[in-house]
C-alpha cells in the first residue's frame, strides 16, 4: 500500500513539473512573439540604444547559462574601439549568432541556418534581427536546461551608441565562447582568413599587375593566439586606411594584445577582416566569385599567423592601388 501511495505521490509530482515546464515554454514564447510585435511595430525606428536594450538581454540570460553550468565568467576587459557604425555591429552580432546556434547545437543537437545578409546598406534594423535570432537559441538552450528563472526588465539607456553596443556584443561573444563544449578554435580562424584572402584576390583583379595571392613566408614554430591577433589587428587597421583613403566609413580598431587573448577573440577580428572585404567587394560590383572555404583540419596558431602573411602582402597591394586610383570603389555599380 505504502509503495502505491509513493508511486501515486511520484506520478502527481511528474505531472506537476511537466505542467511547470509547459508554462515556463509558454510565458517565453508569449514574451518572444510579444518582442517580435513590437519589432515589426517599430523596425524603422531601431536605435543603438534599442539594440543595447536587447544585446544587454541576450548577455542576462547567458549569464543564467554560465550558472547553471558552472561555467567561468568572463573577466575580459571590453576592447577599445571607435566609430562603429551599424554594418560593424551586425557582422559582430553575426559572430555571436555562430557561437550561439553552436552552442545550441551541442545542447539540443538542432541548429538553423545563418541568417542570409541584406543587401544593400546595413541598418540598426537587420542588427536587431540578428540579435533577436540570437535570443532565440539562448533560450532553447534555457529550455533543454530546464532553466525556468527569467532576467530583470533592462532600461533603455539613449546614451547608448553603435560603438558600445559593439562592445557589448564583443563581451557577450566571450561568455558564449566558455560556454560551449568545442569552442572557437585556431582551425575556425583558418577558415575566416582563407574566406579573406579569396575576397583579396578578387580585389585585386582590378588592379593590373598585382599578384592575387603570393606564396606563404617560412613557417615559424611556436605562435600563440596573441601573436595572431595582433597581425590580425595590424591588417583590419590597413583595410581602415583603404577605405578612409576611398571617403567611406569604418570602425576604428584600437586593440593589442594580451595573455587573456583566446581564439575567440582573434576568430572575433578575423570575422570583422570578412566583412569589411566582403563590403568592398560588394561595393565594386562583385568582380569576381569568392569561393567559400572548407574545413582545414586541425590547424595552430603557427599556421594561422602564416595563412595570415598572405593577406598581408594582399592588402599592402591594395592600399597601393588605392594611393594611386583613390575613387575606384565608386567605379562599380553599387554605392554604400
Amino acid at each position: 500500500m505504502t509503495g502505491r501511495f509513493q508511486n501515486r505521490e511520484f506520478r502527481i509530482a511528474s505531472i506537476v513539473g511537466a505542467i511547470a515546464l509547459v508554462l515556463s515554454i509558454c510565458v517565453q514564447q508569449i514574451a518572444s512573439a510579444q518582442e517580435s510585435q513590437q519589432v515589426e511595430a517599430g523596425q524603422d525606428d531601431i536605435q543603438p540604444p534599442d539594440l543595447a536594450v536587447r544585446v544587454a538581454l541576450v548577455r542576462a540570460e547567458l549569464e543564467l547559462i554560465r550558472f547553471e553550468m558552472g561555467r567561468p565568467g568572463n573577466d575580459q576587459p571590453e576592447i577599445d574601439v571607435s566609430n562603429a557604425s551599424a554594418r560593424g555591429v551586425y557582422f559582430q552580432a553575426l559572430t555571436l549568432f555562430r557561437k550561439a546556434n553552436r552552442l545550441c547545437f551541442e545542447r539540443t543537437r538542432r541548429r538553423v541556418e545563418t541568417p542570409e545578409i541584406p543587401a544593400g546598406e546595413i541598418e540598426s534594423r537587420h542588427v536587431l534581427l540578428i540579435v533577436d535570432a540570437v535570443l532565440d537559441r539562448i533560450r532553447e538552450v534555457k529550455r533543454a536546461l530546464d532553466i525556468r528563472d527569467g532576467v530583470d526588465p533592462i532600461e533603455r539607456d539613449a546614451s547608448q551608441t553603435n560603438t558600445d553596443v559593439f562592445q557589448s556584443i564583443v563581451q557577450a561573444n566571450r561568455q558564449l565562447n566558455l560556454l560551449l563544449e568545442r569552442r572557437f578554435a585556431p582551425s575556425d580562424v583558418f577558415e575566416q582568413v582563407t574566406l579573406s584572402i579569396s575576397y583579396a584576390a578578387q580585389l585585386l583583379a582590378l588592379s593590373p599587375g598585382a599578384a592575387r595571392i603570393s606564396n606563404p613566408a617560412p613557417f615559424e614554430r611556436g605562435k600563440r593566439p596573441a601573436d595572431v591577433y595582433d597581425r590580425l589587428v595590424a591588417c583590419f587597421d590597413r583595410i581602415r586606411q583603404i577605405e578612409v583613403a576611398s571617403s567611406k566609413h569604418c570602425l576604428s580598431l584600437n586593440a593589442s594584445s594580451s595573455e587573456l587573448t583566446t581564439p575567440s577573440d582573434v576568430y572575433d577580428v578575423a570575422s570583422l577582416i570578412v566583412a569589411e572585404l566582403a563590403f568592398l567587394h560588394n561595393l565594386v560590383g562583385s568582380p569576381g566569385e569568392v569561393i567559400e572555404p572548407y574545413y582545414p583540419g586541425v590547424k595552430f596558431p603557427s599556421h594561422v599567423y602564416q595563412r595570415v602573411g598572405i593577406l598581408e602582402k594582399q592588402l599592402e597591394s591594395l592600399q597601393s592601388h588605392t594611393a594611386d586610383n583613390p575613387d575606384w570603389l565608386t567605379a562599380g555599380n553599387r554605392s554604400e
